[in-house]
């Protein structure tokens, strides 16, 4: 599968401003990754399991996002 064209700093701008699906998925990847990242930072470290159930509750919110129930 080829690689998406890089998004201009306008498209990227636009989108922030907009409510689309791309906009709130990225929202939803933006405050998973936070959340990973305080988690880890608080439970020093957090164990492999425990992270990918985050990574996954992280992707199932994303898909929900993008109109995909997993």
């Amino acid at each position: 599968m080829p690689a998406a064209a890089k998004m201009t700093d306008g498209a990227v701008i636009a989108a922030l401003q907009g409510t689309s699906a791309l906009n709130r998925a990225r929202r939803q990847f933006s405050n998973w990754s936070a959340k990973i990242e305080q988690a880890g930072a608080q439970h020093l470290p957090l164990n492999s399991i425990e992270m990918r159930r985050m990574e996954f509750d992280a992707v199932r919110a994303i898909a929900k996002e993008l109109g995909v129930e997993l």
